[in-house]
């Protein structure tokens, strides 16, 4: 196989992944928000997919990068990175920043992601609170 195939096959993995995800996270969104209105259903289905982003792609990556770094890296999620490392080579060797700020990223927003989903579920009363900031 020449390169550009390779190069080809790994970038149509990658979105193959997320394509994944968002239906993943659609399916999941709308198994929750059965019942309740489109808003509420559309929300879910974000937030769902957020959430499955933050910890399935974010997540492993953060753990690889301090495990090791993702040049090196075998497997899908490292062939991700690698794709979007070609764009930035910060993201293919443990960078501080990127890395810092991926762990901050995948605990405060997928967690966040979690609260909402569980707080338009459970009809708390926070649920508009932590959204809006109201």
């Amino acid at each position: 196989m020449d390169t550009e195939s390779q190069l080809g096959a790994a970038a149509g993995g990658s979105l193959l992944l997320c394509a994944a995800l968002l239906a993943a996270g659609c399916a999941l969104g709308l198994r929750l928000g059965r019942g309740r209105g489109a808003v509420d259903s559309g929300v879910l289905s974000w937030l769902c997919y957020d959430a499955l982003v933050h910890f399935a792609l974010e997540g492993p990556y953060v753990y690889l990068s301090l495990i090791g770094n993702i040049a090196e890296a075998d497997g899908l999620i490292a062939s991700l990175w690698k794709e979007y490392g070609k764009a930035d080579a910060r993201w293919l060797n443990f960078d501080p920043t990127i890395v810092s700020l991926e762990i901050l990223t995948v605990v405060l927003n997928g967690s966040l992601a979690l609260i909402l989903i569980y707080a338009i579920v459970k009809e708390k009363y926070y649920r508009d609170k932590v959204t809006w900031g109201k």
